[in-house]
């Protein structure tokens, strides 16, 4: 069998923006819908970027990266079916990096729904994050192959809401799974075969929800085997509807061979299975598969998110106080030489740290792990912080927060880039927060906070921090 594909996607009638996606890979027989959130620039850019990983990632990724970015509890599974799961995950990981860089890309989101044909064995290899669907329609009865993951698929099944209630409901929007919310994503997964004559429709809620299944099917059925009126005539039908969602739909249709059989495997992936949140060390790993696949996504940043608020800027803010203080004092036409110097040292400089959170290579993890001689390994230590470069790895997901004087003047967290946190100068205790690691100080000593300062100079200072298990 072979795949006839057609893609489209409609802005609809009442946004002003298109915030769905979808990437196709005919050559691969991957094809995948992705439906942005978070609003305007936001939304758009998260479901192109997504786009963007995830293909480069399902091409460029080796084997053993997908299985380090998956876990080992996946490790039976044949690395074909691990490859779009990995690269979906590192596409969340991508995403979320991009929100603590650039905070006006916080809340960004999107879904991912897709699929991928292994011609040979005639499966369709299905996957899930969020409420996108897929759709298969076969002598002309329709079924959904996957599950909503929204807050009202949530209340149908604990008995909180019908069906009915559903389709009313003011939370139609509410998803409880998105790819760069957070660090880490679970991914579900399912397979089912093939055969000649089946049409998959993958969508974006924008389809089925101004549309029921039943009318879905009607058209898939009428201008079968079609596929670009099918996917044009759901797009109408759907703006016809109403149109107030971005509308995309993919149309797939198997096509028999003559002189070809598949090999059809004797058990099939029919249920649901899902990929779960990533462990530290996998994290890691995404981090630094990032860093090496990262100039092959071709997604400019959006200009908004680099812009800084000029006014909100705590540096202009410290321009304009200087100045109406220069101007209070030249009117009284009483300040001293020691205030001038004051003056021009806050319109010149800033404070903060370039913080760069680290933990011991996996060699050196190892290598402490084997041996009891507790000198040997305060050595071991020593020669890490000494060697930060060669001998340690950046750590990401570590929350950080900052106080000063009892009061909270910064949360955030880490990732493989070093992070920039502005603040003003004078003394602040630290707190790093992972499970059962802690700061390694200069002493060689565990703690779960220690003291900085920071002075006002040219640029941000440079601190680098070793986390080890505790």
């Amino acid at each position: 069998m072979i795949f006839l594909n057609n893609a489209k996607t409609d802005t609809g009638v009442l946004r002003t923006e298109n915030q769905d996606s979808f990437g196709v890979c005919p050559e691969k027989n991957f094809f995948f819908v992705c439906d942005g959130m978070g609003g305007g620039v936001a939304g758009d850019f998260a479901s192109k970027y997504a786009v963007s990983v995830i293909l480069s990632s399902f091409l460029k990724l080796s084997n053993e990266e997908c299985f380090s970015i998956v876990g080992d509890k996946f490790a039976l599974f044949d690395e074909k079916i691990i490859r779009p799961a990995a690269a979906i995950k590192l596409a969340n990981k991508a995403l979320n990096n991009l929100t603590l860089r650039y905070p006006k890309l916080s809340g960004m989101g999107t879904t991912f729904t897709g699929v991928w044909f292994e011609r040979e064995t005639a499966l369709l290899h299905i996957y899930n994050v969020g409420d996108s669907r897929v759709y298969r329609v076969r002598n002309g009865s329709i079924k959904l192959l996957t599950e909503d993951h929204s807050k009202i698929k949530e209340l149908i099944d604990n008995g909180k809401m019908t069906e009915e209630e559903a389709k009313t409901a003011e939370i139609q929007s509410m998803i409880t799974r998105a790819l760069g919310i957070m660090p880490t994503v679970k991914v579900d997964y399912k397979a089912e075969v093939v055969k000649p004559g089946d049409i998959y429709i993958l969508c974006t809620d924008g389809l089925n929800g101004e549309i029921s299944d039943f009318t879905i099917n009607d058209i898939v059925s009428l201008h079968k085997p079609n596929i670009s009126s099918i996917s044009s005539e759901l797009i109408l039908a759907a703006n016809n509807a109403g149109g107030r969602d971005n509308t995309t739909v993919i149309t797939l249709y198997a096509q028999d061979e003559q002189d070809f059989s598949a090999q059809i495997p004797l058990t099939v992936q029919q249920n649901i299975v899902t990929f779960d949140d990533e462990q530290h060390e996998e994290s890691l790993k995404e981090d630094f598969v990032i860093h090496r696949l990262e100039k092959n996504f071709n997604v400019e940043i959006p200009k908004l998110a680099k812009q800084k608020n000029f006014f909100a800027n705590p540096f202009v803010i410290a321009i304009m106080l200087v100045l109406l203080l220069v101007i209070g004092i030249f009117l009284h036409s009483s300040f001293s030489k020691k205030e001038q110097k004051s003056i021009v040292e806050l319109t010149g400089n800033v404070s903060g740290l370039k913080l760069d959170v680290r933990t011991l290579s996996k060699e050196k993890m190892e290598e402490i792990q084997k041996t009891e001689d507790q000198v040997f390994r305060m050595q071991i230590l020593q020669d890490c912080r000494r060697n930060k470069d060669l001998m340690t790895i950046p750590m990401s997901n570590v929350t950080i927060m900052l106080e000063s004087n009892g009061q909270n003047k910064f949360m955030g967290l880490s990732s493989y880039i070093p992070l920039e946190i502005k603040l003003p100068k004078g003394k602040y205790l630290m707190t790093l927060t992972y499970p059962s690691y802690k700061i390694l100080d200069e002493n060689l000593q565990l703690k779960d906070s220690i003291e900085v300062y920071l002075e006002n100079s040219g640029s941000l200072q440079d601190l680098v921090i070793l986390m080890v298990p505790d």
